[in-house]
């Protein structure tokens, strides 16, 4: 039983080694998934997702990265790497395109970590300013409870990055008791719809009605609404006569390889 325990802790610690070192040679590789306007011309919207190399070549069993970059600690330094490498692939990318194309924005996950860290604020303005990145570029997302969590870092943060065009989103909002009193103290540019909310949009009245409660009291605000995981047609046109603002899931589109 020992030598058990003493096993799998060699091997939690190698893929930690694996992990610090992956930061420093670029063994991530970044994702990208559309977020579709269900109305108007807005610019392309996409959210960002890190994935480690020895776990997409299969080399890793399958989610085994995040919860080790959770427990070491480690996931600040991979939102700084997304940052950087975001600023360097925009960079890249206008020098390819013609000029005057549309620049996307960019959802970036941030995890819990992250914004207890002083200085990352400072990080992301130097990258934006150094890479002269547009408004609107960065959409950082937070979940619902991690956003509650930490409301005065929250503030912070918006106070810095917001004048410099950088957006907020939570992710996992269902509208429930109190929740709306967070959002005029907290004021994100959008929220996500939790699964539970969207799923039954189109199927049932009472499903569609909470939606378009949630959806009206949001715009009230001036806040924007994304569904997420979208997976039929029937639902997709029923937020659209709902008015959401934005839909993502496998119906629109998985995550691509961002190039």
């Amino acid at each position: 039983m020992t030598l058990q325990m003493e096993d799998e802790s060699t091997i939690q610690k190698n893929i930690a080694d694996k992990l610090i070192a992956a930061l420093k040679t670029g063994g991530f590789v970044l994702y990208a998934q559309k977020i579709l306007p269900l109305a108007g011309n807005a610019p392309p919207f996409q959210e960002v997702l890190v994935r480690f190399k020895e776990e997409e070549e299969k080399l890793l069993p399958p989610g085994t990265f995040f919860p080790m970059l959770q427990e070491y600690r480690l996931l600040p330094y991979v939102d700084r790497w997304v940052v950087s490498r975001l600023a360097a692939w925009s960079q890249e990318s206008r020098s390819r395109t013609t000029p005057g194309s549309p620049v996307p924005a960019n959802g970036v996950n941030l995890s819990e970590d992250t914004l207890r860290e002083p200085t990352f604020g400072d990080f992301v303005a130097k990258n934006i300013e150094s890479a002269k990145l547009p408004e609107g570029f960065f959409t950082f997302e937070l979940g619902w409870d991690t956003a509650l969590l930490h409301a005065e870092q929250l503030k912070n943060i918006q106070a810095q990055l917001g004048p410099l065009g950088c957006r907020f989103t939570f992710a996992g909002f269902d509208g429930s008791g109190g929740s709306f009193n967070f959002l005029k103290v907290l004021k994100p540019d959008f929220v996500k719809l939790s699964y539970g909310t969207v799923k039954d949009v189109g199927r049932g009245l009472a499903a569609s009605e909470k939606v378009e409660t949630i959806n009206q009291k949001c715009h009230a605000m001036g806040i924007k609404t994304i569904a997420e995981f979208v997976e039929s047609h029937e639902v997709l046109d029923a937020l659209r006569l709902i008015e959401v603002d934005f839909a993502q899931g496998l119906i629109i589109g998985g995550p691509q390889k961002l190039d």
